[in-house]
């Protein structure tokens, strides 16, 4: 198994990180990719360092660090991208949700982003969520995208519409699902798993956020991989194995080109 969006390196995980990765690895999840979402963060990537068989990175600077942009950071940004285990630059998108009036400064902190992804052929591991009044977000990143990147990607933790995730999978974007699939109103993204099938999608957990339904509240982390791998089995009446099989294929092509 594989779960594509990991915080393992999180404070929230410094008590007992390698106990939670060691317990993971022998229930059967062999890569994890691992996020690492700001200047203060990247570094982190040595907390991890050691299960080098087992951890792949992804550099990037969230919406939620506007602040950071300077040609300082992303000097050093790219530094971080040419690291043999790195596959991604990300997290980096648009976040209306907590700040509704920063649209600009997002777009500017975007945009540098695509650029150097697009200089290394790195894939992006995109972050988009819509204010609380609408569907803004994933409308101004459409539009913000068109021919801008080059390389295929991922809208982690989809939360768009139907209409979206068409879109998204037209210019060969993944939709990254977790544990939100298993939360009572969100009928939504369960119709849209079931439209679009098991050949679009990658698994992940986004530990240590959103954990699923059973334990919700508490600290996430990769175990819960098997319980969104369940959902997506349920929803798109697809054999167990065959979601696993065909998420990992997935992850394989966009990340190692395999």
């Amino acid at each position: 198994m594989i779960d594509s969006h990991t915080h393992l390196t999180d404070s929230k995980f410094d008590s007992d990180r390698d106990k939670i990765i060691e317990k993971s690895i022998s229930s059967g999840i062999d890569i994890f990719l691992e996020i690492l979402c700001s200047k203060d963060e990247w570094r982190n990537f040595k907390l991890v360092e050691k299960y080098q068989d087992n951890f792949l990175f992804s550099f990037g600077i969230h919406p939620h660090y506007t602040e950071e942009l300077s040609n300082e950071n992303l000097i050093e940004l790219e530094k971080y991208l040419k690291l043999e285990k790195c596959v991604a630059l990300g997290e980096a998108g648009l976040d209306l949700w907590y700040y509704p009036d920063k649209l600009k400064e997002q777009l500017s902190l975007l945009e540098p982003q695509i650029e150097l992804a697009n200089k290394l052929l790195k894939p992006i591991v995109f972050h988009i969520r819509n204010s609380k009044n609408g569907n803004d977000a994933y409308q101004e990143f459409f539009s913000f995208i068109k021919g801008r990147h080059k390389k295929q990607a991922v809208i982690h933790s989809f939360s768009g519409t139907l209409s979206d995730a068409k879109k998204a999978i037209d210019m060969g974007f993944y939709l990254g699902i977790n544990a939100t699939l298993s939360y009572p109103k969100n009928n939504e993204l369960r119709e849209t798993v079931k439209f679009t099938g098991t050949e679009n999608l990658l698994t992940e957990t986004d530990s240590p956020y959103l954990p699923p339904q059973r334990i919700r509240g508490n600290r996430n982390d990769p175990g819960s991989i098997t319980d969104i791998i369940d959902l997506i089995s349920s929803i798109t009446s697809t054999d167990r194995e065959k979601v696993t099989a065909e998420t990992e294929s997935n992850f394989k092509k966009l990340f190692l080109n395999t």
